[in-house]
């Protein structure tokens, strides 16, 4: 794993809405998690198939484990901030269970 390769910063955040701790209604997106990432490029038959089923706009990234994204602890409406656009969760998946690297895909909210 290069670390010079992870130049893209992902912002994981939670929506707005809900009760923060001390009772007050919560009226903008907070903070989950922010993560270094390699983007990966589409190539061979993954590029193909996003190109038929018109998934475009779908990214995948390579970060650094963090076990807070793991499936069993991640909120489920969790969202993430790439390039000041934001964009959906579509999986989030620890690389060959070794839990050293982490593959997202994310999608773009239009």
């Amino acid at each position: 794993m290069n670390s010079g390769h992870f130049r893209h910063r992902l912002i994981f955040q939670k929506p707005a809405g809900g009760t923060d701790d001390e009772g007050f209604p919560i009226t903008d997106p907070t903070e989950y998690t922010k993560a270094w990432a390699s983007l990966k490029t589409l190539k061979g038959r993954s590029f193909y198939a996003a190109a038929t089923s018109n998934n475009e706009n779908m990214r995948d990234f390579q970060i650094r484990y963090q076990p807070k994204l793991s499936d069993e602890k991640r909120p489920k409406n969790l969202f993430v901030i790439w390039r000041g656009k934001k964009h959906t969760i579509e999986s989030v998946e620890d690389d060959d269970g070794l839990k050293k690297t982490m593959s997202v895909r994310l999608k773009v909210v239009s």
